[in-house]
């Protein structure tokens, strides 16, 4: 079952569109919607919202199913706990907007919580371009060397895979910028046939999960001693829809304050949408 996580802003329609058309291609069509009544939002202009997300669910022979729910101990977070449940069935969507006093995307948000909590899977969506409304076509899946590749990925992925056009898989084998400086012809290329290696697997994973000869796949593998700038540079080169990142505890925000950063980079400088991922 998906819960789409609405929070009543116009952020949160741009995401409506990612949650209705993964809804739409999912067994049973419908989609949970739940809100957290923080007095953010009045409750008639609420109403005049869900009204048009059920309209918009309507096109797409998905039903909406609206979960309007008072706040619990004056926190959003536990209250979306509360409502949404646990298990491997279920998928989470939830947004990242730029908040006040340039606090970040995703840093403190209740989207980086729903991430840590790691009780179902989670998609948080950045929406750099609301006008292709929620329908990504092509991906640039940037690959951290995890063992489980694209396992990870593939709740999700299924809920895209039919329109999809091209992938990119990008192995960026990350390196210091001391050890990058002195990094011997030799040194590179034993990285480089390693990035090579894993993404061959990745890529037959994609072709066995999709089982579909209608897309184009791309890999490529770069050493470099910045990864987000890589990756922004390939998102922008490739005129991608999405970028698809996995977060693991490692990469999660206010966990370590270099991914933090790294992350924030991508989410404030991407030419275009990102979903950030994390599944069971």
């Amino acid at each position: 079952m998906i819960y789409f996580a609405y929070d009543g802003s116009l952020n949160g329609d741009w995401i409506s569109w990612y949650a209705i058309r993964m809804a739409s291609r999912s067994p049973r069509k419908e989609l949970v919607l739940v809100h957290v009544l923080d007095g953010k939002i009045p409750e008639d202009q609420l109403k005049v919202k869900i009204q048009a997300l059920e309209a918009k669910c309507r096109t797409h022979q998905v039903q909406l199913i609206s979960k309007i729910r008072s706040l619990v101990n004056r926190n959003v977070f536990q209250s979306l706990i509360r409502w949404i449940p646990e298990g491997k069935e279920t998928i989470c969507v939830c947004g990242t907007r730029v908040r006040s006093r340039r606090k970040g995307y995703l840093s403190g948000t209740i989207s980086a919580r729903l991430l840590r909590y790691h009780k179902f899977n989670v998609i948080a969506l950045r929406v750099a371009q609301p006008g292709i409304l929620g329908n990504a076509k092509n991906f640039l899946l940037p690959l951290a060397g995890h063992p489980r590749k694209l396992k990870s990925l593939s709740p999700f992925f299924r809920l895209f895979s039919p329109n999809i056009q091209e992938i990119y898989l990008l192995r960026i084998m990350a390196v210091s910028a001391f050890r990058f400086r002195h990094l011997s012809s030799k040194q590179r290329q034993i990285l480089l046939r390693m990035g090579r290696s894993y993404l061959n697997e990745a890529a037959a994973e994609i072709a066995q999960e999709l089982a579909s000869p209608s897309f184009y796949l791309d890999t490529r593998v770069i050493v470099s001693d910045d990864w987000p700038r890589e990756i922004l540079m390939h998102a922008n080169h490739l005129k991608v829809h999405m970028i698809l990142l996995g977060a693991s505890e490692r990469t999660l925000p206010a966990r370590f304050l270099y991914y933090e950063n790294a992350l924030e980079r991508i989410l404030t400088r991407t030419p275009c949408d990102v979903g950030i991922y994390r599944s069971l």
